[in-house]
C-alpha cells in the first residue's frame, strides 16, 4: 500500500531547471526538493498565522500577559 499521493504540477520550465540544479546541489530528488520547500512554506504559513492572532487577541485585551513570558519576545 501506497503511503504518499501522486501531485502532478505544471511549472515554468525555468523553475523547472532551478529546482533541478538545486536539488543536486542539496543531493536530493526533486520530489524530495519540492517537499520539503512544501513543507517549508507549510509551517510558516502556521507560524504567521499564529503570530496575527496572537497580536489580534492581545490588542483586542484577550491576553493575560506574565512577566518574563513569550509575549515579551514578540
Amino acid at each position: 500500500m501506497r503511503t504518499s499521493s501522486l501531485v502532478t504540477i505544471s511549472l515554468p520550465p525555468k523553475m523547472v531547471a532551478e529546482s533541478e540544479k538545486v536539488a543536486k546541489q542539496q543531493n536530493m530528488t526533486r520530489s524530495e526538493l519540492l517537499r520539503t520547500a512544501l513543507r517549508f512554506y507549510l509551517e510558516e504559513t502556521s507560524t504567521q498565522e499564529a503570530i496575527r492572532i496572537f497580536k489580534k487577541e492581545k490588542r483586542e485585551g484577550k491576553l493575560k500577559v506574565l512577566k518574563g513570558s513569550l509575549a515579551d519576545l514578540i
